[in-house]
């Protein structure tokens, strides 16, 4: 969470919006009081963001949860795209041999 005053937000809003935009909140602040701050959406928009993504967004809100920041990550809409592999997957066996390391 970032505080900044009035004129450094104005005078550097695409800083701080790139701040949100990883996850960030940013508190708003004139003269040592709190007077608004700026988060990701957490409604649904439609065809703008995931509803996981808006209950992810006001989980992380709340504080419940921290979200990872990363700009590689592959969006939920692109992981929707993913086919099922064809060779099924033994667990156990996987979760076996990861106990193991």
């Amino acid at each position: 969470m970032k505080a900044v005053g009035i004129k450094v937000l104005k005078d550097n809003l695409s800083k701080y919006l790139k701040l949100v935009r990883a996850g960030e909140i940013v508190l708003v602040m004139d003269r040592d009081e709190v007077i608004a701050e700026i988060h990701k959406p957490t409604i649904p928009m439609p065809e703008k963001l995931d509803p996981w993504q808006a209950f992810l967004n006001n989980e992380e809100y709340r504080g419940i949860i921290k979200q990872a920041i990363t700009e590689t990550a592959p969006s939920l809409f692109e992981l929707k795209k993913l086919t099922v592999p064809g060779n099924k997957v033994n667990l156990q066996k996987l979760f076996d041999e990861v106990k193991g390391e």
